[in-house]
Protein backbone atom coordinates (compact mmCIF):
# COMPACT_ATOMS: atom_id res chain seq x y z
CA UNK A 1 0.00 0.00 0.00
CA UNK A 2 2.86 2.37 0.81
CA UNK A 3 4.61 1.34 -2.39
CA UNK A 4 1.50 2.19 -4.40
CA UNK A 5 1.44 5.76 -3.03
CA UNK A 6 5.20 6.22 -2.78
CA UNK A 7 5.04 9.01 -5.38
CA UNK A 8 3.39 11.29 -2.83
CA UNK A 9 5.80 10.48 0.04
CA UNK A 10 8.88 12.66 0.05
CA UNK A 11 12.11 10.63 0.03
CA UNK A 12 10.10 7.41 0.36
CA UNK A 13 12.98 5.12 -0.62
CA UNK A 14 15.31 6.77 1.90
CA UNK A 15 12.75 6.73 4.72
CA UNK A 16 11.79 3.10 4.06
CA UNK A 17 15.37 1.85 3.56
CA UNK A 18 15.59 0.13 6.99
CA UNK A 19 12.40 -1.81 6.21
CA UNK A 20 13.56 -2.66 2.69
CA UNK A 21 16.81 -4.09 4.06
CA UNK A 22 14.83 -6.57 6.16
CA UNK A 23 13.48 -8.23 2.99
CA UNK A 24 16.95 -9.35 1.90
CA UNK A 25 17.84 -12.99 2.38
CA UNK A 26 21.26 -12.19 3.85
CA UNK A 27 19.83 -9.79 6.47
CA UNK A 28 18.70 -11.21 9.84
CA UNK A 29 15.18 -10.26 10.88
CA UNK A 30 15.55 -7.69 13.64
CA UNK A 31 13.01 -4.90 14.10
CA UNK A 32 15.27 -2.13 15.40
CA UNK A 33 14.29 1.34 16.62
CA UNK A 34 15.28 2.67 13.21
CA UNK A 35 12.83 0.28 11.54
CA UNK A 36 10.07 1.27 13.97
CA UNK A 37 10.68 4.95 13.24
CA UNK A 38 10.52 4.32 9.48
CA UNK A 39 7.27 2.38 9.87
CA UNK A 40 5.66 5.15 11.95
CA UNK A 41 6.79 7.80 9.45
CA UNK A 42 5.26 5.95 6.49
CA UNK A 43 2.08 5.19 8.41
CA UNK A 44 1.70 8.87 9.32
CA UNK A 45 2.25 9.89 5.69
CA UNK A 46 -0.49 7.54 4.44
CA UNK A 47 -3.06 9.00 6.84
CA UNK A 48 -2.27 12.71 6.46
CA UNK A 49 -1.97 15.36 3.79
CA UNK A 50 1.36 14.10 2.55
CA UNK A 51 -0.63 11.39 0.73
CA UNK A 52 -4.29 12.26 1.29
CA UNK A 53 -5.79 15.29 -0.44
CA UNK A 54 -8.87 17.47 -0.05
CA UNK A 55 -11.57 16.67 -2.64
CA UNK A 56 -11.62 18.89 -5.72
CA UNK A 57 -15.22 19.49 -6.89
CA UNK A 58 -14.00 20.15 -10.45
CA UNK A 59 -12.45 16.68 -10.80
CA UNK A 60 -14.24 13.34 -11.13
CA UNK A 61 -14.00 10.73 -8.39
CA UNK A 62 -12.72 7.18 -8.69
CA UNK A 63 -14.02 4.60 -6.22
CA UNK A 64 -12.30 1.20 -5.92
CA UNK A 65 -13.69 -1.61 -3.77
CA UNK A 66 -12.77 -5.11 -2.66
CA UNK A 67 -14.12 -7.81 -0.32
CA UNK A 68 -12.39 -10.67 1.48
CA UNK A 69 -13.31 -13.45 3.90
CA UNK A 70 -12.86 -10.94 6.72
CA UNK A 71 -14.06 -7.53 5.59
CA UNK A 72 -14.43 -4.94 2.85
CA UNK A 73 -12.17 -2.10 1.76
CA UNK A 74 -12.66 0.95 -0.46
CA UNK A 75 -10.75 4.05 -1.55
CA UNK A 76 -12.12 7.35 -2.78
CA UNK A 77 -9.55 8.99 -5.05
CA UNK A 78 -9.03 11.66 -7.69
CA UNK A 79 -6.51 11.97 -10.48
CA UNK A 80 -3.37 13.98 -9.85
CA UNK A 81 -1.01 13.75 -12.76
CA UNK A 82 -0.51 10.15 -13.88
CA UNK A 83 -1.43 8.75 -10.45
CA UNK A 84 -4.57 8.48 -8.37
CA UNK A 85 -4.34 10.38 -5.12
CA UNK A 86 -6.59 9.15 -2.28
CA UNK A 87 -9.16 11.38 -0.63
CA UNK A 88 -10.37 8.90 1.98
CA UNK A 89 -10.06 5.22 2.92
CA UNK A 90 -12.81 2.94 4.18
CA UNK A 91 -12.51 -0.45 5.88
CA UNK A 92 -15.26 -2.47 7.52
CA UNK A 93 -15.53 -5.92 9.04
CA UNK A 94 -17.79 -8.39 7.25
CA UNK A 95 -20.71 -9.67 9.32
CA UNK A 96 -21.04 -13.42 9.88
CA UNK A 97 -24.21 -13.48 7.76
CA UNK A 98 -22.37 -11.93 4.82
CA UNK A 99 -19.44 -14.35 5.12
CA UNK A 100 -21.73 -17.24 4.18
CA UNK A 101 -22.69 -15.51 0.92
CA UNK A 102 -21.10 -16.04 -2.48
CA UNK A 103 -18.10 -14.03 -3.68
CA UNK A 104 -20.36 -12.03 -6.00
CA UNK A 105 -22.68 -11.01 -3.15
CA UNK A 106 -19.77 -9.99 -0.93
CA UNK A 107 -18.23 -7.89 -3.68
CA UNK A 108 -21.61 -6.27 -4.35
CA UNK A 109 -21.95 -5.54 -0.63
CA UNK A 110 -18.58 -3.75 -0.74
CA UNK A 111 -19.82 -1.56 -3.60
CA UNK A 112 -23.07 -0.82 -1.74
CA UNK A 113 -21.28 0.22 1.48
CA UNK A 114 -18.73 2.37 -0.36
CA UNK A 115 -21.39 4.29 -2.31
CA UNK A 116 -23.57 4.92 0.73
CA UNK A 117 -20.52 5.90 2.83
CA UNK A 118 -19.50 8.59 0.30
CA UNK A 119 -23.03 9.49 -0.71
CA UNK A 120 -22.39 13.22 -0.10
CA UNK A 121 -19.56 13.16 -2.65
CA UNK A 122 -20.98 10.80 -5.28
CA UNK A 123 -24.74 11.25 -5.52
CA UNK A 124 -25.75 13.40 -8.46
CA UNK A 125 -22.41 13.29 -10.30
CA UNK A 126 -20.65 10.86 -12.63
CA UNK A 127 -17.73 8.81 -11.30
CA UNK A 128 -15.72 5.68 -12.12
CA UNK A 129 -16.12 2.50 -10.08
CA UNK A 130 -13.10 0.16 -10.03
CA UNK A 131 -13.90 -3.50 -9.24
CA UNK A 132 -11.81 -6.69 -9.37
CA UNK A 133 -14.80 -9.01 -9.88
CA UNK A 134 -15.79 -9.30 -13.55
CA UNK A 135 -19.48 -10.16 -13.07
CA UNK A 136 -20.15 -6.89 -11.22
CA UNK A 137 -19.90 -5.09 -14.54
CA UNK A 138 -23.40 -6.38 -15.35
CA UNK A 139 -24.92 -5.97 -11.89
CA UNK A 140 -27.46 -3.42 -13.14
CA UNK A 141 -28.69 -5.65 -15.99
CA UNK A 142 -29.51 -8.83 -14.06
CA UNK A 143 -33.00 -10.12 -14.76
CA UNK A 144 -33.31 -12.44 -11.76
CA UNK A 145 -32.41 -11.15 -8.29
CA UNK A 146 -32.98 -12.30 -4.74
CA UNK A 147 -34.79 -9.99 -2.32
CA UNK A 148 -31.53 -9.06 -0.59
CA UNK A 149 -29.82 -8.19 -3.88
CA UNK A 150 -32.83 -6.16 -5.03
CA UNK A 151 -32.47 -3.85 -2.02
CA UNK A 152 -28.78 -3.26 -2.77
CA UNK A 153 -29.31 -2.77 -6.50
CA UNK A 154 -32.12 -0.25 -5.88
CA UNK A 155 -29.70 1.91 -3.89
CA UNK A 156 -26.83 1.44 -6.35
CA UNK A 157 -29.11 2.45 -9.26
CA UNK A 158 -29.35 5.94 -7.78
CA UNK A 159 -25.70 6.62 -8.69
CA UNK A 160 -24.25 7.47 -12.08
CA UNK A 161 -21.02 5.55 -12.61
CA UNK A 162 -19.02 3.53 -15.10
CA UNK A 163 -17.92 0.12 -13.71
CA UNK A 164 -14.39 -0.76 -14.83
CA UNK A 165 -12.69 -4.07 -14.15
CA UNK A 166 -9.28 -4.02 -12.44
CA UNK A 167 -7.04 -7.05 -12.17
CA UNK A 168 -6.26 -8.04 -8.60
CA UNK A 169 -2.60 -7.11 -9.02
CA UNK A 170 -3.65 -3.49 -9.69
CA UNK A 171 -6.09 -3.38 -6.79
CA UNK A 172 -3.50 -3.57 -4.00
CA UNK A 173 -4.69 -0.70 -1.83
CA UNK A 174 -8.27 -1.85 -1.22
CA UNK A 175 -7.01 -5.43 -1.08
CA UNK A 176 -4.88 -4.45 1.92
CA UNK A 177 -7.76 -2.53 3.51
CA UNK A 178 -10.13 -5.52 3.28
CA UNK A 179 -7.75 -7.98 4.96
CA UNK A 180 -7.72 -8.70 8.68
CA UNK A 181 -4.95 -6.47 10.06
CA UNK A 182 -3.50 -8.94 12.55
CA UNK A 183 -3.62 -11.98 10.25
CA UNK A 184 -2.88 -10.61 6.78
CA UNK A 185 0.73 -10.09 7.82
CA UNK A 186 1.32 -13.83 7.93
CA UNK A 187 1.41 -13.88 4.15
CA UNK A 188 4.15 -11.31 3.61
CA UNK A 189 7.78 -12.18 3.04
CA UNK A 190 8.98 -10.96 6.40
CA UNK A 191 6.55 -13.20 8.39
CA UNK A 192 5.52 -10.21 10.47
CA UNK A 193 3.26 -12.22 12.80
CA UNK A 194 1.41 -10.67 15.68
CA UNK A 195 2.10 -11.81 19.23
CA UNK A 196 -1.14 -13.83 19.39
CA UNK A 197 -0.41 -15.81 16.23
CA UNK A 198 3.23 -16.32 17.21
CA UNK A 199 2.26 -17.59 20.64
CA UNK A 200 -0.29 -19.97 19.09
CA UNK A 201 2.38 -21.37 16.78
CA UNK A 202 4.91 -21.87 19.59
CA UNK A 203 2.34 -23.67 21.75
CA UNK A 204 1.20 -25.86 18.85
CA UNK A 205 4.80 -26.92 18.16
CA UNK A 206 4.92 -28.58 21.58
CA UNK A 207 1.81 -30.65 20.82
CA UNK A 208 2.99 -31.71 17.35
CA UNK A 209 5.30 -34.71 17.69
CA UNK A 210 6.81 -34.27 14.23
CA UNK A 211 7.64 -30.58 14.64
CA UNK A 212 8.75 -30.95 18.27
CA UNK A 213 11.18 -33.68 17.22
CA UNK A 214 12.73 -31.34 14.62
CA UNK A 215 13.07 -28.61 17.24
CA UNK A 216 14.66 -31.09 19.65
CA UNK A 217 17.25 -32.06 17.03
CA UNK A 218 18.00 -28.41 16.28
CA UNK A 219 18.59 -27.75 19.96
CA UNK A 220 20.86 -30.81 20.06
CA UNK A 221 22.95 -29.28 17.21
CA UNK A 222 22.13 -32.05 14.72
CA UNK A 223 23.96 -31.09 11.51
CA UNK A 224 21.58 -32.81 9.09
CA UNK A 225 18.55 -31.10 10.60
CA UNK A 226 20.32 -27.74 10.85
CA UNK A 227 21.05 -27.88 7.12
CA UNK A 228 17.31 -27.71 6.32
CA UNK A 229 15.59 -26.17 9.35
CA UNK A 230 16.16 -23.06 11.44
CA UNK A 231 14.62 -21.87 14.72
CA UNK A 232 14.12 -18.10 14.96
CA UNK A 233 12.45 -16.57 18.03
CA UNK A 234 10.59 -19.81 18.70
CA UNK A 235 9.35 -20.18 15.11
CA UNK A 236 10.50 -23.08 12.93
CA UNK A 237 11.52 -22.43 9.32
CA UNK A 238 12.35 -24.75 6.43
CA UNK A 239 14.96 -23.33 4.06
CA UNK A 240 15.53 -24.81 0.61
CA UNK A 241 17.00 -23.25 -2.53
CA UNK A 242 17.26 -19.89 -0.78
CA UNK A 243 13.54 -19.84 0.04
CA UNK A 244 12.60 -19.73 3.73
CA UNK A 245 9.16 -21.11 4.64
CA UNK A 246 7.39 -21.07 7.97
CA UNK A 247 6.60 -24.54 9.34
CA UNK A 248 2.98 -24.75 10.47
CA UNK A 249 2.28 -27.33 13.22
CA UNK A 250 -0.60 -29.79 13.26
CA UNK A 251 -3.26 -27.33 14.44
CA UNK A 252 -6.60 -27.23 12.63
CA UNK A 253 -7.29 -23.61 13.57
CA UNK A 254 -3.88 -22.33 12.41
CA UNK A 255 -3.85 -24.27 9.15
CA UNK A 256 -7.42 -23.21 8.40
CA UNK A 257 -6.36 -19.61 9.02
CA UNK A 258 -3.55 -19.84 6.46
CA UNK A 259 -5.76 -21.71 3.98
CA UNK A 260 -8.44 -19.04 4.28
CA UNK A 261 -5.97 -16.18 3.76
CA UNK A 262 -4.29 -17.80 0.74
CA UNK A 263 -7.55 -18.91 -0.84
CA UNK A 264 -9.06 -15.48 -0.39
CA UNK A 265 -6.03 -13.76 -1.81
CA UNK A 266 -6.20 -15.68 -5.07
CA UNK A 267 -9.90 -16.50 -5.32
CA UNK A 268 -11.73 -19.83 -5.40
CA UNK A 269 -9.33 -21.67 -7.74
CA UNK A 270 -9.22 -25.18 -6.27
CA UNK A 271 -6.88 -26.97 -3.91
CA UNK A 272 -3.85 -27.15 -6.22
CA UNK A 273 -3.53 -23.38 -6.68
CA UNK A 274 -4.35 -22.75 -3.02
CA UNK A 275 -1.62 -25.20 -1.97
CA UNK A 276 0.79 -23.67 -4.50
CA UNK A 277 0.11 -20.24 -3.00
CA UNK A 278 0.82 -21.62 0.47
CA UNK A 279 4.02 -23.34 -0.66
CA UNK A 280 5.64 -19.98 -1.34
CA UNK A 281 5.69 -19.11 2.38
CA UNK A 282 4.58 -22.13 4.47
CA UNK A 283 5.26 -25.83 4.83
CA UNK A 284 3.95 -28.94 6.58
CA UNK A 285 4.09 -32.61 5.51
CA UNK A 286 0.45 -33.15 4.44
CA UNK A 287 -0.19 -29.78 2.80
CA UNK A 288 -1.62 -31.06 -0.53
CA UNK A 289 -3.95 -33.54 1.14
CA UNK A 290 -5.15 -30.95 3.66
CA UNK A 291 -5.70 -28.41 0.87
CA UNK A 292 -7.94 -30.86 -1.00
CA UNK A 293 -9.91 -31.64 2.17
CA UNK A 294 -10.29 -27.90 2.90
CA UNK A 295 -11.71 -27.27 -0.58
CA UNK A 296 -14.13 -30.19 -0.24
CA UNK A 297 -15.48 -28.85 3.06
CA UNK A 298 -15.63 -25.17 2.01
CA UNK A 299 -19.26 -24.24 1.41
CA UNK A 300 -18.37 -21.32 -0.87
CA UNK A 301 -16.08 -23.50 -3.00
CA UNK A 302 -18.69 -26.22 -3.40
CA UNK A 303 -21.47 -23.75 -4.14
CA UNK A 304 -19.50 -21.72 -6.69
CA UNK A 305 -17.46 -24.55 -8.22
CA UNK A 306 -18.08 -24.64 -11.99
CA UNK A 307 -19.28 -27.86 -13.63
CA UNK A 308 -16.95 -28.91 -16.45
CA UNK A 309 -19.15 -31.83 -17.57
CA UNK A 310 -21.84 -31.17 -20.16
CA UNK A 311 -25.47 -31.75 -19.05
CA UNK A 312 -26.45 -35.37 -19.44
CA UNK A 313 -29.90 -34.54 -20.78
CA UNK A 314 -33.12 -36.51 -20.43
CA UNK A 315 -33.27 -40.28 -20.05
CA UNK A 316 -33.72 -42.15 -23.33
CA UNK A 317 -35.56 -45.46 -22.80
CA UNK A 318 -34.80 -48.39 -25.08
CA UNK A 319 -37.41 -49.38 -27.67
CA UNK A 320 -39.95 -51.97 -26.51
CA UNK A 321 -39.09 -55.39 -28.05
CA UNK A 322 -41.78 -56.96 -30.25
CA UNK A 323 -40.98 -60.60 -29.29
CA UNK A 324 -39.53 -62.33 -26.18
CA UNK A 325 -35.76 -62.59 -26.22
CA UNK A 326 -35.30 -59.92 -28.89
CA UNK A 327 -33.45 -57.58 -26.49
CA UNK A 328 -30.74 -58.84 -24.12
CA UNK A 329 -29.23 -56.67 -21.31
CA UNK A 330 -26.71 -57.11 -18.54
CA UNK A 331 -24.20 -59.18 -20.54
CA UNK A 332 -21.18 -57.23 -19.27
CA UNK A 333 -17.80 -58.48 -20.46
CA UNK A 334 -19.17 -60.43 -23.44
CA UNK A 335 -17.85 -59.83 -26.93
CA UNK A 336 -20.13 -58.54 -29.67
CA UNK A 337 -20.32 -61.99 -31.39
CA UNK A 338 -21.10 -63.70 -28.09
CA UNK A 339 -23.97 -61.27 -27.35
CA UNK A 340 -25.37 -61.75 -30.88
CA UNK A 341 -25.19 -65.53 -30.48
CA UNK A 342 -26.92 -65.40 -27.08
CA UNK A 343 -29.73 -63.21 -28.45
CA UNK A 344 -30.29 -65.61 -31.39
CA UNK A 345 -30.16 -68.62 -29.09
CA UNK A 346 -32.71 -67.12 -26.71
CA UNK A 347 -35.00 -66.20 -29.61
CA UNK A 348 -34.92 -69.73 -31.01
CA UNK A 349 -35.47 -71.53 -27.73
CA UNK A 350 -38.06 -69.30 -26.18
Amino acid sequence: MTGYYRTFVKNCSIVGAPLTDLTRLDTPWELTDECEAAFRHLKHALMHYEVLKLPDPDKSFIVTTDASQYGIGAVLAQEEGPKLRPVEYMSKKMSSQKLAKSTYEKELYAVYKALTHWRHYLLGRFFILGIDHQTLRWMRTQSVLSDALKCSIEVIEQYDFDPQYLKGEYNKVVDALSRRPDFSGVLITEFDLTDNVTQSLVEAYREDQFMSEIIRRLQAKDKKTSAEFELVNGLLFLEKAGNKRLCVPNSESLRSLFFGECQDATGQFGYKKTAANLLHRFWWPTMMRDAQLYMETCQVCQRDKPRTQAPLGLLKPLPIPERPGESVHGLHGYSGHQQEWDATHLHRHG
